[in-house]
């Protein structure tokens, strides 16, 4: 298993300076990671130092309307996150709305949706996925990383169940082991969110 080729390699803190995206970008092209995940304030930075871009919208709470950077055509990948407030509020048309809005202006571009497991129930979180593969949206994804909880192996395992292949999952929020990215791949994620992707391919290769 090349586990390098699961990892977004991540760095999305307030205080994140250019010297830490240049070498975030540096780390992600020596260990061949999936992608390079940054805010969007970051793209003139990362863009050139990259081959596949993966920048977030509407991050971390999802309470902002969608509005897709203008950079978008320049990037590879978008990570957004859904209206938790609207999903509480079970309000389907506006979630249903947002979503399709994402992936008409993404385009071909390879959209995730970051639905934070941690505020659903099972009936919540089963919803959102079945929009989601309506609409085509690429990957579901589990969690920001400023939510009330970290990813668990329970949680591929369910959405796994549900979604089958109809969708692929990306697993993320206090993944900062080998081992438990490892377990988490065996449970059904097709890609792995994490800010420690350096840390975890040391471990490997130690």
């Amino acid at each position: 298993m090349e586990i390098n080729k699961f990892i977004d390699h991540t760095l999305l803190k307030p205080n994140t300076t250019e010297e830490q995206i240049k070498k975030l970008c540096e780390e992600a092209n020596q260990y061949k990671f999936a992608s390079v995940c940054v805010a969007p304030c970051w793209e003139s930075i990362a863009r050139p130092l990259v081959h596949n871009l993966c920048i977030v919208s509407d991050f971390p709470h999802g309470n902002c309307s969608i509005k897709i950077p203008r950079m978008l055509s320049s990037v590879d990948e978008i990570d957004y996150v859904i209206n938790i407030g609207f999903v509480k509020s079970n309000m389907q048309f506006a979630i249903e709305e947002n979503i399709r809005t994402m992936r008409e202006m993404s385009g071909n571009k390879i959209a995730k949706c970051i639905v934070e497991v941690g505020y659903l129930t099972d009936e919540e979180l089963f919803k959102i996925a079945d929009l989601l593969i309506k609409h085509k949206i690429d990957f579901i994804k589990t969690c920001t990383g400023y939510g009330p909880r970290d990813v668990t192996v329970e949680d591929i395992i369910k959405i796994k169940k549900h979604v089958g292949d109809r969708i692929k999952i990306k697993a993320s929020g206090g993944i900062k082991s080998a081992e438990f990215m490892k377990q988490l791949i065996e449970a059904g994620a097709d890609r792995i969110g994490t800010s420690s992707s350096v840390s975890i391919m040391k471990e490997i290769q130690s």
